[in-house]
């Protein structure tokens, strides 16, 4: 059986976190299941790219994963 490639989507964050939030964030993010790696700009800040592998979970599930850390955010798209 042949394996999807990963898929990376863009999340945007309400709120204005500080670096270590950030760091905080992008580590405890990579630790939930099937997220691969995140990544969040430091010149856009809101702006967070999430790669996942979508035979374990998709999308909106990663949303979830970032809400349920604290944070307000929006799905804003795929890359």
């Amino acid at each position: 059986m042949m394996s999807r490639q990963n898929v990376e989507i863009i999340v945007h964050i309400d709120e204005a976190l500080s670096k270590p939030d950030i760091r905080e964030l992008e580590s405890s993010l990579c630790e939930d299941y099937g997220i691969e790696k995140v990544h969040i700009n430091p010149t856009r800040q809101h702006l967070m790219m999430v790669d996942f592998a979508p035979d374990s979970i998709n999308s909106l599930q990663v949303l979830n994963y970032v809400k349920n850390k604290g944070v307000h955010a929006e799905l804003i798209g795929g890359i």
